[in-house]
């Protein structure tokens, strides 16, 4: 793909620039930093303001009219522009907002503003996508997630980083984990890396590796996690929390694909792609010091945004059933505990603010909580959340009793963990510890081993 004007200066653009996004069938992106004002006209003809050197565009194919709403307008092409899939009537302007996407012949053009604006985008649907679909653990029934995902299949082929943006719990490692399956790199590793674990010793040490002697304990030389994910690809979850000092490390490794393993005295060169995951935001983190706009424009070659589960109500049913089966084999019980037409009610209208992994804890407990009997709404009760729950009575116990309800849910959680500790908080939700805590406040023994 030869194109006529890109992006000036690095191929970054501002941050508060809007930008088009040239994705060829092999998954290489071109950025293309639009104006404010005036029009850009795309297509094959090298006096156009971008060039598109592809199969099945037009001379002069599309135009975007630039101004307070920018538009888009089918320029009579001969296999014609389609948004979002459909197909768009020539010489008739019609919207162009972030997130929308364009298919012109073989390439796949995306819209997007580096700010907080929705930066979602979308395409056609197609045999080859659908495939790729189906083979994402994730469920993809909501049209803003089958958009998302055939976005992933397009991009997953190129090597351009990726920043994956979406609440805490919204499935942004599915989203990373797909990528990495699309890509030619999928038969090499998929280091998960925590951002937020990060400490400058484990930086230098377990990332980069060090050679013996390097320090104190040091017998032996240690090859870094970097470099011992040779072809694959590292993802960097909440990449939003790590220090600055931090920053500054990985932003050269980033750059040079080198790393220095502590002690040593030459580089090493390393064969990854970077995915990255956040839920900031973060320009505003830029505009306040807490991240390198260096190292922002290093990871957000493409950006995704994955919707919150308030905003994929098809999606939240099956996610239920399907925790609900899970839960259910692991207390060993014949069949999934099903759910009662008034408990698929409250799903749907509870805002879900932890997201997929509300749901999760959310139908975990529930199966404990039903019995033998099907899951209901007085089974689905969470705490600490406005929504439908909140006028829910607590399970146990009558309205307003909710430390005779807590005391209940905890024994049945127990009993049907035969005392495991473990095992009953996580049905529970709570982490461990809190149960502990929970335990000796109702002034019950603790389960023995």
């Amino acid at each position: 793909m030869r194109t006529l004007r890109d992006s000036p200066g690095d191929g970054r653009p501002p941050a508060h620039e809007l930008v088009l996004l040239v994705i060829d069938e092999d998954g290489d992106v071109a950025t293309h930093v639009l104006p404010r004002e005036g029009e850009v006209v795309l297509g094959r003809d090298p006096q156009c303001t971008i060039v598109l050197d592809a199969s099945r565009v037009s001379r002069a194919h599309v135009r975007i009219r630039l101004g307070s709403i920018p538009t888009v307008e089918d320029l009579g092409s001969t296999n014609g522009t389609r948004m979002h899939g459909r197909a768009l009537e020539a010489w008739t302007p019609v919207p162009l907002a972030p997130g929308s996407a364009l298919e012109i012949g073989s390439l796949l053009l995306l819209v997007q503003r580096r700010s907080g604006d929705d930066r979602r985008a979308a395409t056609e649907s197609d045999p080859a996508v659908d495939e790729a679909l189906s083979s994402v653990d994730a469920v993809v029934l909501d049209p803003v997630m089958q958009d998302l995902y055939r976005v992933v299949e397009r991009i997953a082929r190129g090597q351009i980083s990726v920043l994956i943006q979406g609440e805490t719990g919204s499935g942004k490692e599915l989203v990373a984990e797909a990528v990495h399956r699309g890509s030619p790199r999928r038969g090499g590793p998929f280091l998960r890396l925590n951002s937020a674990a990060f400490t400058e010793t484990l930086l230098e040490s377990e990332l980069f590796g060090h050679e013996k002697g390097s320090f104190t304990g040091a017998d032996r030389a240690k090859i870094g996690l970097l470099e011992s994910a040779k072809g694959g690809t590292v993802f960097l979850d909440e990449v939003g929390e790590l220090p600055l000092v931090i920053q500054a490390k990985l932003l050269r490794v980033i750059e040079h694909r080198q790393v220095m393993p502590v002690g040593a005295v030459a580089t090493r060169p390393i064969d990854v792609r970077f995915v990255a995951a956040t839920n900031r935001d973060l320009d505003a983190e830029v505009a306040a010091g807490r991240f390198r706009q260096d190292l922002l424009y290093r990871l957000n070659g493409v950006i995704l945004r994955v919707p919150p589960l308030r905003d994929r109500p098809m999606e939240i049913e099956p996610l239920a059933r399907r925790f609900a089966a899970a839960a259910s084999a692991a207390l060993g019980l014949p069949a999934p505990r099903p759910l009662a037409p008034d408990a698929v009610a409250w799903l749907r209208e509870h805002d879900w603010p932890g997201n997929v992994r509300e749901l999760k804890n959310v139908m975990e407990r529930a199966v404990l909580l039903a019995g033998d009997g099907p899951i209901r709404p007085e089974h689905l009760h969470t705490t600490g959340a406005a929504g439908p729950d909140a006028a829910t009575p607590s399970p146990g116990g009558p309205p307003g009793n909710d430390d005779a309800a807590e005391l209940a849910r905890i024994r049945d959680a127990l009993d049907r963990c035969h005392g495991n500790q473990t095992r009953a908080a996580r049905l529970l939700g709570i982490a461990r510890s809190t149960l502990v805590r929970k335990l000796d406040a109702h002034g019950l023994p603790r389960p023995r081993k």
